[in-house]
């Protein structure tokens, strides 16, 4: 059925990249430069709407069927190097669809709209960057034994495992649902950076982009960070400076260690 919607490579490997793209310029000079934020998360004032677990699981839902819809209709002809390039996404997202939602502590709802907006985005993005895998990009014989590959694999599987530490550091900030207050993460990368959690998953995608070598995955990886690193984490950072004043270590950055 999906393929019947979005049958034209035109859409898959130009447009939706494209998109993509242009709009990381936007959301860095609405969010990053003007300091606009999205009303998700702690900036959602009115706490109104879907239950954050359930908003979580819903929203992100598409990312792991997509793919193990489209590895099915491909099987057949699949490569070494489009199998583990589709391993590694579901990696990914089969622990962020079923596992995560399911440790968050005391998060707020999440509004329709908002949950709507994103998992629209998903499916978009999921299918323009699994599609393009296995339907249209041309890998060289053996590319998983290429350089590119070999480095995107480890750049991203260490920025799924800093990932991993930083979404459990921040958990435990927390002891039951019925905690809702924040407090100064501590640990890991936190303590060179706000933003551990949106750094080490912008690290996650740059290492994904190396390996695919593909547009829509080159950019996934720059929407990322535009959005969470550049927008989200410089929010969070700021929030935590005017929340905890003199307490709030001095010399953590942002997003970037020792330089933003």
């Amino acid at each position: 059925m999906l393929q019947h919607i979005f049958n034209d490579r035109l859409f898959v490997t130009y447009i939706c990249p494209y998109t993509w793209i242009i709009s990381s310029v936007f959301i860095v000079i609405f969010q990053g430069f003007l300091g606009i934020k999205a009303p998700y998360g702690r900036y959602n004032e009115s706490n109104h709407g879907i239950p954050g677990r359930l908003a979580w699981f819903l929203q992100e839902l598409p990312c792991f069927i997509i793919p193990c819809y489209l590895l099915s209709q491909y099987w057949s002809s699949i490569s070494l190097i489009k199998f583990l390039l589709i391993i590694f996404f579901l990696i990914h997202y089969f622990q962020r669809v079923f596992i995560y939602p399911m440790l968050i502590r005391g998060g707020k709802h999440s509004s329709i709209s908002i949950t709507l907006t994103a998992f629209i985005y998903c499916c978009i993005n999921t299918y323009s960057i699994v599609e393009e895998i296995l339907a249209y990009h041309v890998f060289p014989r053996n590319d998983w034994l290429s350089l590119h590959f070999i480095i995107g694999s480890i750049i991203f599987f260490t920025g799924f495992v800093l990932n991993l530490q930083a979404d459990s550091i921040l958990r435990n900030l927390r002891k039951d649902n019925n905690e809702h207050g924040y407090k100064i993460p501590r640990g890991g990368l936190f303590e060179y950076v706000s933003g551990a959690n949106f750094l080490a998953e912008s690290i996650e995608w740059t290492g994904y982009a190396i390996c695919a070598w593909t547009l829509p995955a080159l950019a996934f990886s720059i929407f990322v960070w535009a959005n969470i690193a550049f927008g989200r984490a410089l929010h969070h950072h700021k929030f935590y400076l005017e929340k905890f004043k003199d307490e709030y270590p001095k010399n953590r950055k942002a997003v970037i260690p020792f330089i933003l």
